[in-house]
């Protein structure tokens, strides 16, 4: 079976020219490790700008880079970022988990 992470923006939400595919993970648990690194990064550069969490949020959902792959919860992800930053590096490193 192939684990794959599909990405694209929010500013062009479903727009199937704006949206792509990571894969093949060896493992539904490494695509969801992906798409919560890769998450977390964009929630983390939006930080930089805007620590409040309510305009955090707003931002990321309209201009933000979303991953969604099966059985990940990207909604309950994005709260916990929202909440809780990063503190190491490699909660942030999506690009060394790919395949």
């Amino acid at each position: 079976m192939r684990h794959r992470v599909l990405c694209g923006d929010f500013a062009h939400f479903q727009d199937p020219e704006e949206e792509w595919e990571v894969g093949d993970f060896a493992s539904a648990a490494a695509a969801q490790e992906y798409a919560r690194r890769f998450i977390r990064a964009q929630i983390e550069d939006l930080r930089r700008d805007m620590p409040d969490a309510t305009e955090l949020r707003r931002l990321y959902l309209t201009f933000g880079e979303y991953a969604a792959t099966d059985g990940f919860d990207s909604a309950a992800w994005v709260e916990h970022c929202i909440a809780t930053p990063a503190t190491r590096r490699a909660e942030t490193d999506y690009a060394a988990l790919e395949p």
